[in-house]
């Protein structure tokens, strides 16, 4: 099914305008370019080389005293890096091995600079806007300098975008949100990180030299959650298979066939990511890889469902809610079981709330006062 198909079907209006000045390669290959800096993300996701990183001017190195960021490192050694695993092997190398890469890789110590200094502004009201002002400015640099290379991933830097991948994504968690933020919809567009994180399967290609690097600890766990999510038969869900009949039965009729097999595979892929929610032998850091897993492998008409504000697309993210509250005990998840649930009552249709009245319950939130916003206000 084409993307096309998948926006026809979802009964909504189109959600983008039209490119004029796109990147070469969506040119040549007569798509459509977003435009994003410093890689569009149609390059990224098929890991090219964007026209646009051989023009975009990187940025300079965020212009902090270098007291900050010797304070920034030094928090991020005693307090931070405690904060990414809770396994201890996993802890030491963000705490050891992770600095010691940054040294000799400026896209990994900006990044560890941005989310240190996110961390720091938790604990520091008075230099709250400032820290989260040079957290913004290292994280620009680091995007610049690591992108690129994305698309051109060897045995030699396999193990550092391994790591920025994971900073990126930690960054991007916990760093202030809008109020218009879906964690994988921003202002109507899928964010730059989740396509970054889908990209970089191309390690894959280069997993036994990542599996000998220093940091296969963290590669070995990631491939063993990946491997038992894959491969294991998930038990029975009630919630989800009662969502799963309803959106059978209100999309029975055949023009509708397209639409109810892009949802259900959404699904189908959630029932295995709560596995690792029902089973309480998981830890956290299990949790974790089972609620990214599926951001992993979410299909892409899935996403143009969410992205053309289809309604039972939107129910389907409010049971993946569930999984975000259970793991709200890590700083960098805090908040945002909440809001995205109150996003989400916001713009459904009236019907479909009561749709997703058990995640609603099963993270203890009520809508505050009647409200309904447009599918244009994603």
């Amino acid at each position: 099914m084409s993307r096309n198909e998948a926006a026809a079907v979802s009964g909504n209006r189109k959600w983008h305008s039209k490119s004029r000045t796109g990147c070469q390669s969506c040119k040549t290959r007569k798509i459509k370019c977003d435009e994003e800096r410093p890689s569009c993300r149609n390059c990224l996701k098929r890991s090219l080389q964007c026209g646009f990183l051989q023009r975009v001017d990187h940025p300079h190195p965020a212009q902090a005293p270098v007291n900050l960021q010797l304070e920034l490192l030094h928090h991020y050694t005693v307090s931070t890096c405690y904060t990414l695993a809770s396994d201890p092997q996993v802890r030491d190398v963000f705490r050891v091995l992770v600095p010691q890469m940054g040294f000799e890789t400026d896209y990994i110590l900006n990044g560890i600079l941005a989310l240190s200094a996110i961390h720091l502004a938790r604990f520091n009201p008075s230099r709250h806007d400032d820290l989260i002002e040079h957290a913004t400015e290292y994280h620009a640099v680091s995007l610049s300098k690591g992108l690129p290379l994305v698309s051109n991933i060897t045995p030699q830097n396999c193990s550092s975008l391994f790591i920025f991948a994971l900073l990126t994504l930690f960054y991007n968690l916990a760093r202030p949100r809008g109020s218009d933020t879906m964690l994988i919809l921003e202002n109507g567009v899928v964010p730059e990180w989740l396509y970054l994180l889908r990209g970089i399967d191309g390690l894959r290609r280069a997993e036994e030299t990542l599996m000998n690097s220093p940091v296969w600890i963290i590669a070995h766990e990631t491939q063993r959650s990946e491997d038992f999510w894959l491969e294991h038969s998930p038990q029975p869900n009630k919630p989800l298979d009662e969502l799963e009949a309803r959106i059978r039965k209100d999309l029975s009729d055949e023009q509708h066939a397209p639409t109810v097999l892009i949802l259900i595979d959404a699904i189908s892929k959630l029932r295995r990511s709560y596995t690792f929610r029902d089973d309480p032998n998981f830890k956290n850091d299990d949790k974790m890889r089972g609620l990214y897993q599926w951001l992993f492998e979410m299909g892409d008409d899935y996403l143009w469902l969410l992205k053309g504000g289809n309604n039972e697309a939107l129910c389907v993210l409010a049971y993946f809610v569930v999984l975000v509250r259970e793991l709200e005990k890590c700083w960098w998840m805090e908040g945002w079981a909440i809001h995205l649930i109150r996003r989400i009552h916001s713009v459904v249709n009236d019907k479909y709330r009561i749709w997703i009245r058990w995640p609603m319950e099963e993270i203890g939130w009520v809508p505050e006062t009647p409200m309904r916003q447009t599918v244009g206000d994603l």
